[in-house]
């Protein structure tokens, strides 16, 4: 019999599961993702089993926003309805296999490390700037220890937290139009002077080589200018010998099914 693992990745939005090949991932499957925890883990198990294609699940791993802890899915805004349940658990029960479930944004980055825009580096923050603010580091290929999940975003500057400034509900909230739709290159410039001074504060307690950033304030229409960020973050940052690298994330809305599939190499 052969055997199978699955990569998935669940978000406030949707969930993504893909079969985990030697060489990549599979076609993978997406569907919106319920309200309720019980409906949520049915329709993952569902989904993985639908790209299994028959064949024995070996291992599972992926990622969730939110927090999880000891297999527990923590408060979260987006899904509320999840907090308290054993993800790990009803998972692992359902398609009698081992379950790993890390932060999503510790999954794409580590997906990035392993397969895309951080490649080669030995210390990487991947930070996402999206509807909020979110990072990870990644250090020597795995995802760094922490108690809880890192909090990027919520880093105050001047008293207001950088979610609060630069991600896609800030824009939405300060402006009263969708992100893609400010094409004010002087606005768009200030999001990057922001941006900048988080980065500032995330490099100078997590001394990375490389920042990956991603996210649709950063990959999407009219983004946050990766040019600016870079100019206004070399400007800030002159106590080291050199500058981390600051690049683009690569993988898209795949990384967190990549990151998966690192997981379980």
């Amino acid at each position: 019999m052969n055997y199978m693992k699955i990569a998935f990745d669940i978000g406030g939005t949707s969930m993504r599961v893909a079969p985990v090949l030697s060489d990549g991932i599979g076609k993978e499957k997406k569907y919106p993702t319920p309200q309720d925890p019980k409906e949520g883990i049915a329709m993952l198990v569902q989904l993985a089993l639908d790209v299994a294609a028959g064949e024995r699940i070996e291992a599972v791993a992926g990622g969730i926003r939110g927090a999880v802890v000891n297999g527990v899915f923590l408060l979260d805004k987006i899904l509320p309805q999840w907090e308290g349940t054993n993800l790990v658990t009803g998972i692992s029960e359902a398609l009698d296999a081992p379950v790993q479930i890390v932060h999503d944004t510790a999954l794409i980055g580590l997906g990035e490390v392993h397969y895309g825009a951080g490649r080669g580096s030995k210390i990487c923050a991947y930070i996402t700037v999206s509807t909020g603010v979110g990072g990870d580091r990644i250090v020597d290929g795995r995802i760094d220890r922490s108690t809880y999940n890192p909090e990027i975003g919520r880093q105050l500057i001047d008293g207001v937290e950088l979610e609060d400034l630069v991600s896609g509900t800030a824009v939405e909230k300060k402006f009263g139009i969708h992100p893609k739709e400010l094409d004010s290159l002087e606005e768009r410039n200030k999001l990057a002077d922001i941006l900048a001074i988080g980065l500032y504060n995330t490099v100078v307690h997590w001394s990375p080589d490389t920042i990956v950033l991603g996210g649709s304030m950063i990959v999407g229409v009219n983004p946050i200018p990766l040019s600016r960020v870079r100019e206004s973050f070399t400007k800030l940052l002159t106590m080291y010998p050199e500058v981390p690298v600051i690049e683009m994330a690569e993988l898209g809305d795949s990384g967190g099914l990549y990151g998966g599939r690192a997981l379980l190499s």
